[in-house]
């Protein structure tokens, strides 16, 4: 193997591979990157952790043809630290080793035989569509702070993905939040003659989350199967094993009907939920909302150390209204939506609070209530 490369170029592409890489491994190869050099294409670059896998292409002048694997963290920190110039490449396959040079720096770095590497995994059996690749980062940001953390429910730990015709959704739930986001579906699932649910971990979505750039909107292409999802994007591939597992009937716990309507400032809201927390947060992180004729009142108090009341004006329409909640579940949803207004809706203290967007219909979050005194 033998080629030329930018070092700004390799340095990026070893960036977004490396978010595959095996963090922890009894196989040393898998916290490597796979490097295959073809001429007429140029780099092709890989990471696989057996859970999830990028594969990225790199344009390089190719010499030589080959195939080689080196250390992901210390291949990057070489990288790094190279000048931003033309970077030569060059495999000592006697010695399992590479050489590289730029300008005045001289480098090393030992590798592993190829074959021994795991080849990303063929999506065989798919349904495919297209997306939009910056909505469905919006989709993520929108529900991912609602998985679960609780390692003994898999399921919840990830997103389920919902195709049905015409629609795409994305829920979340740690059975105390859910959040659902839903879009429109421009492709040609229309004739699909039931929903299709895989889960997605966590982690992936948190990983497309970083790898979706906002400066780069296009379609990306996403197969699923049973087994597998991958998305294609801006000369990414990246591919995930699903969770397997029920998902909860997500359905039956998202209210229909309400008793208040409550439209709200949500950066306003957002500041005056973050205030009263600096108290809340001293005790049971529990706050009091209490929906009035044209203001809210937020409010916390703690035994030890004080309270805390703040006065936002709202519209409201129907009953005068107050419940307890968690006020980081609160902030959560505040700090990650857009909107101008939110639409706070309520049944009941004992009934999940549901926020949506306003004016728009395509997301809900709702949050459990905490008892009063527990």
């Amino acid at each position: 193997m033998n080629f030329t490369i930018n070092q700004k170029d390799f340095y990026h592409g070893v960036q977004i591979v490396q978010r595959a890489v095996a963090s922890r491994s009894t196989l040393p190869i898998l916290k490597g990157i796979y490097l295959e050099a073809v001429k007429d294409k140029g780099l092709k670059l890989i990471a696989n952790n057996l859970e999830m896998g990028i594969e990225y292409w790199v344009e390089a002048n190719i010499i030589e043809e080959g195939v080689f694997v080196l250390p992901a963290n210390e291949l990057s920190n070489i990288l790094r630290e190279l000048p931003a110039d033309e970077i030569s490449f060059q495999v000592d396959e006697g010695n399992y080793q590479a050489k590289i040079k730029c300008l005045n720096s001289r480098f090393t770095l030992k590798g592993y035989q190829a074959d021994e590497f795991p080849q990303l995994p063929e999506v065989e059996g798919a349904l495919s569509f297209n997306f939009n690749s910056l909505t469905l980062k919006e989709m993520i940001e929108e529900v991912k702070f609602s998985t679960s953390t609780d390692q003994t429910q898999p399921t919840l730990t990830g997103g389920l993905l919902v195709l049905s015709p015409g629609e795409i959704s994305l829920v979340a739930t740690n059975t105390y939040r859910l959040a659902h986001s839903k879009r429109k579906l421009n492709d040609n699932l229309n004739e699909l003659d039931k929903e299709i649910k895989v889960i997605l971990p966590g982690t992936t979505l948190n990983e497309l989350n970083h790898l979706i750039v906002d400066e780069e909107e296009g379609e990306m292409n996403i197969l699923l199967n049973e087994s597998y999802v991958r998305f294609s994007f801006n000369e990414i591939v990246f591919i995930s094993r699903l969770i397997e597992g029920q998902f909860p009937n997500y359905k039956q716990v998202i209210p229909v009907d309400f008793k208040s309507s409550v439209k709200i400032d949500r950066i306003e809201f957002l500041n005056a939920v973050k205030r009263v927390s600096l108290i809340a947060r001293l005790d049971s992180n529990v706050i009091t909302l209490a929906v009035n004729r044209d203001q809210m009142s937020i409010s916390s108090t703690s035994t030890e150390y004080g309270d805390a009341l703040e006065l936002v004006e709202i519209e409201l329409e129907g009953e005068e209204q107050t419940i307890n909640i968690d006020a980081n579940y609160l902030m959560d949803v505040l700090r990650t939506l857009k909107n101008e207004l939110v639409n706070i809706l309520l049944i009941g203290p004992m009934n999940p609070l549901t926020i949506k967007k306003y004016p728009e219909d395509e997301y809900i979050y709702l949050i459990m209530p905490i008892r009063p005194g527990s």
